[in-house]
């Protein structure tokens, strides 16, 4: 009976002290390494374990046997509530910090070759994802604009695989050598600012993440009551935030300019056409599970990344700030749900 009393405290004291390491271990691995949870969580457990061992010594198999299953329940249950609430975070932040109303773009000039030529420019002031400040005068002209707002209609697949990758293609194409102003301003702020390789490609990035969010329909835009929730939402926050009878449902990058409405792929093409004009190593991802895309970036980084023709792309998200190359929302952070559909080497 003796044995069996002191046996109690033993094993509490085992299970407090297992418990701790592998709450612990679980965010730094999670959190700081990157490792996905199904690996995060064995992971954590298994070396809070053998160093409890270490530690206390092992208890008898049937305290380890029970403390094993508590243990594991209790991580379990604790980082399902870590993922709950910083989905709900990021959903949050993501919600207000896009769907406040548009911002404008004004009719203006600009003096160039000996003559006025009519522009659209936005004046933007916006800060990275690690406090830096920047401000610029993104320009695009009018008349590049009437040449290139109607060349979709008009476009036809020439093959049957690979569809988005070749549009995003044709449109880079089309569109790059017109964002000629674009690539000024932020070569100036690079050039002023002596920017490093990743820190000119987070300053472009996080320029096109301050951009407030619309949806871009290949249909008309309905009423916000006819949508499913999380198209709802959207609307119901921001019924301007919806441009529609855009073909295949996207802006080309000269557009987006001219009045500032872009979904997911509307800004992924905009910073491939960008970055791939600054020399970067960039692709695009798309998901047609999560229907979505992002951009991947070849660059010495950490976090999320895919494989791609034996090199590493970290992936991005643009449609929200805050979020970092090699981050993605919870809701989509599946890497096996990504497709890389194009590269610019």
């Amino acid at each position: 009976m003796g044995r069996k009393k002191q046996a109690r405290p033993a094993g509490c004291m085992y299970l407090i002290l297992a418990g701790m390491l592998s709450v612990i271990l679980l965010v730094y691995v999670r959190g700081f390494l990157g490792f996905p949870m199904l690996l995060a969580i064995p992971l954590a457990i298994g070396v809070s374990v053998y160093f409890s061992n270490e530690l206390l010594g092992r208890p008898d198999k049937r305290v380890f046997r029970q403390g094993l299953i508590i243990l594991t329940v209790f991580i379990g249950l604790i980082s399902l509530g870590i993922r709950v609430i910083n989905s709900e975070l990021r959903t949050n932040r993501y919600q207000s910090d896009n769907f406040e109303g548009l911002e404008g773009v004004n009719r203006s000039t600009l003096e160039e070759n000996g003559g006025t030529v009519p522009v659209f420019a936005s004046n933007r002031v916006w800060r990275d994802n690690y406090g830096s400040s920047y401000q610029a005068r993104l320009m695009v002209r009018e008349y590049d604009y009437q040449m290139l707002k109607d060349y979709l209609n008009s476009y036809t697949p020439g093959q049957k695989t690979n569809f988005w990758g070749r549009l995003y293609h044709y449109m880079e194409q089309q569109d790059g050598p017109k964002l000629d102003l674009l690539m000024q301003a932020f070569r100036e702020i690079g050039q002023s600012r002596n920017l490093s390789a990743m820190d000119f490609a987070e300053m472009v990035v996080s320029c096109i993440q301050d951009i407030p969010y619309s949806l871009v329909f290949q249909d008309e835009c309905l009423p916000a009551y006819m949508y499913e929730r999380s198209i709802r939402e959207i609307l119901e926050d921001c019924p301007e935030c919806c441009l529609g009878e855009q073909p295949f449902g996207i802006q080309n990058p000269v557009s987006f300019m001219s009045n500032l409405k872009g979904d997911c792929d509307t800004r992924t093409v905009m910073i491939y056409s960008i970055l791939k004009g600054f020399d970067y190593d960039v692709a695009i991802l798309n998901s047609d599970f999560y229907r979505h895309s992002i951009i991947g970036l070849n660059i010495p980084a950490s976090g999320k990344q895919i494989t791609f023709n034996g090199k590493r792309y970290y992936v991005w998200e643009t449609t929200a700030r805050y979020f970092k190359i090699g981050q993605l929302p919870y809701s989509v952070d599946d890497m096996n749900y990504w497709n890389v559909v194009l590269t610019s080497k």
